[in-house]
């Protein structure tokens, strides 16, 4: 009963917030008036989110993120992937399978990876060390959106030695609006940001080579993207 509320007052915290900065609509860069991660000014990130488990989820959601990734490694013949926040490993122990997989994942739900996919390869994020890792393929679908401070995990990413990284996170004006103003109403999501806004964020980091825009439910953007000096 008490997390039900807790969830209902994250929903309604959310719910009340979001209409009240869309009334003020840019008149809101007077309450938060710098770009936080390269997205517009005006926007409001959520202070808090709840706990996401993706661990009963199989292909409901970013299947063309996975199926975009499946088609660049064949075509660039790689053979070694690492799915960073693979959740529940479902796309890619199954669009995947005949590749070298690793999956990286926070320690309780590797712990379930390791239970129901004995056998194949899994690492706890918490005890990872990127600098160790190297691979053809980096795919790390629809996570920033859930990180705290995306600069972390951008790091962690730049330190693996890949050739692609396939990234992806909802497209927020396709989703919410271009009036939108936060916070997300995806109580799990800090933020979310517009095409613009996340190739210029991604830039700073790695070379974006192509950007798409998935036609699932998800909505959501890809980027392919190479090391800067590869």
């Amino acid at each position: 009963m008490g997390k039900s509320f807790q969830h209902r007052f994250f929903v309604l915290r959310r719910i009340l917030l979001r209409r009240c900065y869309r009334i003020l609509g840019p008149l809101n860069i007077y309450l938060q008036p710098r770009h936080h991660f390269c997205i517009k000014a005006g926007y409001h990130e959520g202070r808090g989110v709840e706990k996401f488990d993706d661990r009963q989820n199989t292909d409901q959601w970013q299947r063309n993120v996975y199926e975009s990734a499946l088609e660049l490694i064949k075509k660039n013949s790689g053979k070694s992937v690492i799915d960073v926040g693979c959740g529940s490993g479902y796309k890619l122990m199954h669009m995947f399978g005949n590749f070298d997989t690793t999956g990286i994942e926070l320690a309780e739900t590797c712990h379930w990876l390791n239970l129901n996919y004995p056998g194949k390869k899994w690492m706890e994020f918490e005890n990872a060390d990127p600098r160790q890792l190297k691979t053809d393929m980096i795919i790390c679908s629809d996570v920033i959106e859930h990180v705290q401070n995306p600069d972390d995990l951008m790091d962690f990413l730049g330190k693996i030695a890949f050739r692609w990284l396939v990234l992806s996170t909802p497209e927020r004006n396709r989703v919410r609006g271009k009036m939108d103003f936060g916070p997300p109403e995806n109580t799990s999501h800090y933020r979310e940001w517009s095409d613009t806004e996340f190739r210029a964020y991604v830039s700073g980091w790695f070379t974006v080579k192509e950007q798409l825009i998935s036609g699932d439910q998800s909505v959501s953007q890809i980027l392919f993207c190479q090391p800067k000096n590869g």
